[in-house]
């Protein structure tokens, strides 16, 4: 039961032994653990030292248990100190690995993979190891049809990491992916359109990259590659990043403005045009009329004091509403 803060079998005995008795000697607690001496008084020496048991003076000398809710609760917490600046040491040994490997094997830095099932198998097994952040750049065309509810990210959100994703327009065309981002969404993923996306990716904690190479489309052999910890890593982020501060947020929840709350459909209507669709487009996405777009359109230019469609929307970005 004590393994995990360093005592043995035998050490975990004798400790169990002295807490039923107010002192032993070395001899008494060798013949209560059917020990030799030697290996009695080993054991005594141990719990000495990681202040489970006092040294009580006289001939010979005896052994008294230190009470379990002071003696046992301080050697936990020491090992959990030395767990810490252990676990601290990770990314410094794991730096050191991946430099040796960057210089003598960098072939092991990038993977390929082949096929549709490979890849979305992959990508899943990536984003379950994630622990601080998921990056991601979406468009379409998919190498798999997208699952009605997105349970990957629905796992990794769930484990309070953080999740951004910046989608092409493109997508909100694609049958079922406006229902699928609005759902993942609200479970948390920070969300943001812009018209094209440099390349389809994922990144996990800044260290772990899976890119498609090739499009799916029917009859075209799909490929992607698994890019491991270095300077590309840095690079993706970098560009992801760039790209993140030129986006519009997306399906976000509504914001506050002078009048009271901005709705939800002026929000994602708001989006969706800084996005570059047309009101064609975007009546289509939020289930509205072409006729009924323009009449929302014009109601958030009166309410944002703008002459024009193209003011409304800088006035909505400085007022933080998109």
């Amino acid at each position: 039961m004590l393994e995990g803060v360093g005592l043995g079998d035998v050490e975990e005995r004798a400790y169990r032994v002295l807490l039923h008795h107010a002192s032993l000697s070395v001899r008494e607690l060798a013949d209560e653990l059917e020990v030799s001496a030697v290996v009695a008084r080993r054991a005594a020496d141990r719990l000495v030292a990681d202040g489970l048991v006092a040294v009580l003076d006289g001939s010979p000398v005896r052994f008294a248990p230190v009470d379990p809710a002071l003696g046992l609760t301080a050697l936990i917490r020491t090992r959990q100190a030395e767990l810490e600046r252990a676990t601290s040491a990770v990314q410094t040994y794991a730096a050191d690995f991946h430099e040796r490997t960057l210089r003598s094997e960098p072939h092991r830095l990038v993977e390929v993979l082949e096929g549709p099932t490979a890849i979305t198998e992959r990508v899943t097994e990536v984003m379950r190891g994630a622990q601080r952040e998921v990056l991601a750049f979406d468009a379409p065309p998919y190498v798999a049809a997208e699952p009605n509810a997105p349970t990957a990210e629905g796992d990794v959100l769930a484990r309070g990491v953080r999740v951004r994703a910046v989608y092409a327009t493109e997508v909100l065309s694609v049958e079922g992916r406006t229902e699928n981002i609005r759902e993942i969404v609200a479970l948390g993923e920070q969300a943001r359109i812009v018209p094209h996306v440099p390349l389809k990716m994922v990144v996990v904690d800044g260290e772990t990259a899976v890119i498609p190479l090739t499009d799916s489309e029917e009859g075209t052999r799909t490929a992607a590659v698994v890019v491991r910890r270095s300077r590309l890593c840095d690079a993706l982020v970098e560009l992801f990043e760039a790209t993140w501060s030129q986006g519009a947020p997306l399906f976000t929840p509504p914001a506050a403005d002078a009048d009271g709350e901005l709705s939800a459909v002026d929000r994602d209507l708001l989006a969706l045009l800084a996005a570059g669709l047309k009101d064609e487009a975007v009546g289509r996405q939020l289930g509205l009329s072409e006729r009924t777009v323009r009449r929302h359109i014009a109601d958030l230019v009166v309410r944002l004091g703008a002459t024009s469609r193209f003011q409304a929307g800088a006035q909505a970005v400085r007022r933080g509403w998109v």
